[in-house]
């Protein structure tokens, strides 16, 4: 197949995302992601050439040069997609490999999250608030924050249905009461909560602004403040209380455990601490060890 032909293909290819349902961003990010590729190849081959494996691994060398490994890869998964439309399966590219790493997202301490809900009602931002502690007490993305409705409120618990998955998650007692009278007091009784002057949801640019702005009245880290980070002190308090890893993944809507996993990952102070308990010797028996390295 050409070069040309094989672009062509992209809008057949977009066409089936929509059919199988994919999220709008999800296939914006696609062809984002495709778009580059066919810049590339209609600047470095001729159009009628045929398409080889070649050049897609020198793409690949030209996205590991400029971006991070995270990036790549997912520009290399939207490739591979799209690989596997055209029956080009077999010039599928591999991911590159990324360490692990040690230390996890900088979590908010329950002290600060506290101050900025505390910030928020004292500025009078109420509904800002309401979205912080519901991120925070059910764990949802902020993408899903449009699943909180009135008749969610009144049952008790919320249905989501995000990435092709369903899921059920349940409203905690005190988020439900709050969500209530915040629902009897606007005269909300159908459909979203949280939605602008439009009646459309709040944007996730909008709700992060407003999130950093209440950091910066309470003089909390504003790089520690954004919906997602919510998300992950949902995680690390539920794993906290006891739960188990499979119970969370459940909750968060993880297809896989090992995404859930990331969330055991401890802060670097924290780390420091949990070694700092670690024995290896009795204290006597350690002096006596460095009073003959230094003998």
């Amino acid at each position: 197949m050409k070069n040309l032909e094989m672009e062509r293909k992209l809008a057949e290819f977009i066409r089936y995302l929509r059919l199988e349902e994919f999220a709008k961003n999800s296939i914006s990010g696609y062809q984002k992601d495709l778009f580059g590729l066919f810049s590339f190849l209609r600047e470095n081959f001729d159009e009628n050439c045929e398409f080889e494996k070649e050049m897609l691994i020198k793409y690949k060398e030209t996205l590991t040069n400029r971006l991070k490994p995270s990036s790549v890869n997912r520009q290399i998964a939207a490739i591979n997609k799209f690989l596997e439309f055209c029956d080009f399966g077999n010039f599928k590219l591999k991911s590159l490999k990324i360490q692990e790493q040690t230390t996890a997202i900088n979590t908010l301490t329950e002290r600060e999250f506290a101050r900025l809900i505390e910030t928020a009602l004292k500025l009078g931002k109420r509904k800002i608030a309401l979205i912080m502690l519901t991120l925070a007490s059910v764990g949802i993305r902020i993408s899903e924050l449009q699943f909180i409705t009135a008749e969610a409120v009144r049952f008790g618990k919320v249905s989501i249905n995000s990435k092709g998955k369903v899921r059920t998650v349940i409203i905690p007692a005190e988020l439900r009461e709050s969500l209530a009278a915040y629902c009897r007091e606007c005269d909300i009784k159908r459909g979203a909560i949280f939605l602008g002057k439009t009646g459309q949801p709040l944007s996730r640019t909008y709700i992060s602004r407003e999130m950093k702005a209440i950091a910066r009245s309470c003089n909390v880290d504003v790089d520690k403040v954004f919906p997602h980070n919510l998300r992950h002190y949902f995680a690390r308090r539920f794993l906290e209380c006891g739960n188990e890893l499979s119970d969370l993944a459940d909750v968060l809507g993880h297809t896989s455990i090992n995404t859930t996993r990331r969330y055991l990952r401890v802060s670097e102070k924290m780390l420091q601490r949990q070694m700092s308990k670690v024995k290896i010797f009795e204290k006597t028996k350690v002096d006596k060890f460095f009073d003959l390295w230094a003998g």
